[in-house]
């Protein structure tokens, strides 16, 4: 596996462990969204539920109708 040098900042970053994996596995697309559960041979059919895309960690994040909706509630609830 080639290393990645644009994500070494990452792990020097003061932040917790537990956040930067989440965020190593989502700038690489391994978060265990359907498109990577198909890939593995498990349940489902790797499409998004809701907006029946393909399910990746970007789509569940920043994409989906479900998490935009969300974003805009986390914005009203912090204000400016």
């Amino acid at each position: 596996m080639p290393v990645l040098l644009w994500l070494s900042p990452l792990w020097k970053a003061q932040i917790p462990l537990k956040i930067k994996i989440f965020m190593w596995q989502l700038l690489r697309d391994r978060l265990p969204s359907g498109t990577e559960v198909l890939k593995c041979h498990g349940l489902g059919n790797g499409l998004c539920p809701l907006c029946l895309v393909p399910e990746t960690g970007m789509h569940i994040l920043f994409s989906c109708v479900a998490a935009h909706a969300l974003w805009c509630f986390v914005r009203e609830a912090l204000g400016p």
